[in-house]
């Protein structure tokens, strides 16, 4: 455990002192509180506090709340440490073990350092829960040759989704966000389309490199994705999306809340918290608001009206059609591009046959989702040549990191 914990802060060390120093800070918070097991709202305060300096002061500073000028010149314009709200999530599960008593072996130094700091999921996820990691790194082994291919598979299909396919689609996208108010409606829609191919193909091969990577030390790490674009409805997708921020939500503040053992308007109620702090987990900003609040809108929606009547088909293409146009919330940076946005439709737009044809590929992309499920890519390994599929995953390694030029696009959810 110890050892894991060095390597994990000596890895995130490189994203610079002030970024280690607000993980450091949560991870002795978590240690006093494992010695005391009182004042629990008091600790989770101090866990939340770097988090909120970095990420939601400006929401102060927006409302001209008068606040101590240091605080203003340190924290305001200051880059989000990557990985601080992944980080601060599993600190607060901990802090909830520890204030129930459940588990006393897990309060050592080194134990809660190994939990926090382990690397491979430090930067983005997943969010691992520390029942499920700490037993796994207290038997820390490395050695099991099988649980190494299978980590370096893995590994292999992540890498290759992000540097060939959400790196080349960001190519497109990128621009075309920046330049709104000089782009065609017909180009914004091609565009949204393929944002929501580029984010799940940059999250998600993020996730299956530390998948890979953390098997490759014989660690199991949490499936966080299981083809959420062949949802058949809102609800259904956040099952398949995000796992584990949504079990994290679930457990920690729509349960707590009551979640549905309560009357329809309360559950309604706890449905949208749920949503707008998921929103809120992303960012600060109106635009990451609203994209919680409609998500939490349609959930509500789908609650209070059956549509059981409709055909499975067109309920998962009308649902990723709702998703992609919800990514748009998500996408932009404030609420003047949604305007740009919106504006840019007029009397004569119809959808074209470009339009139509990146649809389709986008609909075949979403099929092709089934086969990038850790069970799928378990039975593929499990009945393939291991030393033909190893060598493949080696080369398919060396042959992105040779298109990518040494180095891919920044992950999008390092931001968060």
């Amino acid at each position: 455990m110890g050892f894991v914990g060095i390597v994990g802060l000596l890895f995130y060390s490189f994203q610079g002192w002030q970024n280690t120093l607000a993980l450091i800070t949560v991870a002795i918070t978590c240690y006093f509180f494992s010695r005391v097991r009182k004042y629990f709202i008091i600790f989770s305060i101090i866990i939340f506090t770097p988090l909120f300096l970095f990420k939601y002061l400006e929401v102060l500073y927006f409302f001209k709340i008068d606040i101590v000028p240091f605080l203003i010149a340190n924290f305001i314009d200051a880059p989000v440490p990557p990985g601080l709200s992944f980080a601060t999530f599993s600190a607060f599960a901990l802090l909830v073990i520890f204030k129930k008593n459940y588990e006393k072996n897990y309060s050592s130094l080194k134990t809660i350092f190994g939990y926090l700091f382990f690397f491979p999921q430090l930067i983005a996820g997943p969010i691992v829960m520390p029942k499920s990691l700490i037993p796994q790194l207290k038997k820390f082994n490395p050695t099991n040759l099988k649980s190494l291919f299978f980590g370096i598979f893995i590994f292999s299909i992540g890498f290759a989704i992000k540097a060939i396919l959400a790196d080349s689609i960001a190519q497109y996208v990128d621009p075309v966000f920046s330049n709104l108010k000089n782009e065609r409606a017909d180009t914004i829609v091609i565009s949204i389309l393929l944002f929501s191919q580029q984010i799940f193909f940059d999250f998600n091969g993020y996730t299956l490199m530390a998948i890979g990577i953390a098997y490759s030390f014989g660690i199991t790490l949490p499936e966080n994705f299981n083809a959420p674009y062949l949802s058949t409805s809102i609800s259904d997708f956040w099952k398949k999306w995000h796992i584990t921020l949504s079990n994290w939500i679930r457990d920690f503040i729509y349960i707590p809340l009551g979640g549905s053992k309560c009357s329809d308007s309360k559950h309604f109620l706890n449905l949208m918290i749920a949503m707008l702090i998921s929103g809120l987990w992303h960012g600060y900003g109106l635009t990451f608001l609203l994209w919680g609040f409609l998500h939490g809108s349609f959930i509500v929606f789908e609650k209070i009206f059956n549509f059981n009547f409709i055909p499975k088909l067109l309920k998962i293409v009308a649902t990723y059609l709702l998703i992609t146009f919800l990514w748009t919330f998500f996408r932009v940076t404030d609420l003047k591009d949604l305007y740009l946005i919106f504006n840019s439709f007029d009397a004569n737009f119809i959808v074209n046959y470009k339009i139509l044809f990146v649809f389709i590929g986008c609909l075949f992309f979403n099929y092709l989702q089934k086969f990038l499920t850790i069970s799928f890519l378990k039975n593929a390994f499990k009945n393939s040549n291991k030393s033909i599929l190893i060598t493949v995953s080696i080369f398919l390694i060396i042959f992105c990191i040779i298109l990518s030029d040494g180095s891919t696009q920044k992950f999008i959810y390092f931001n968060f």
